[in-house]
């Protein structure tokens, strides 16, 4: 069963910046990503608790909840620099 998808207001506010095609291909990964979150990337140090898939040149950060099976789309990265 999928996962629930609650982005967050800086997700949102990243995602109407990138082009339709790109925005395509994230709506696309993020829907992959919601069939089973535990099996992406998990990043360290400040970051710890946190995940990312890539997409082309960006990054998608993200967290996830197993009990209330939910997925929060944290914020969308130009490049590599996870800078909070």
């Amino acid at each position: 069963m999928p996962y629930k998808i609650l982005p967050t207001q800086e997700f949102e506010n990243d995602f109407r910046k990138i082009d339709s095609s790109m925005q395509e291909r994230t709506k696309k990964k993020i829907e992959e990503v919601s069939q089973d979150p535990k099996r992406y990337k998990h990043l360290h140090y400040g970051l710890a608790g946190y995940s990312r898939i890539r997409i082309g040149k960006l990054r998608v950060i993200f967290t996830y909840n197993v009990e209330k099976q939910e997925l929060y789309l944290i914020k969308i990265v130009f490049g590599h620099k996870y800078n909070e």
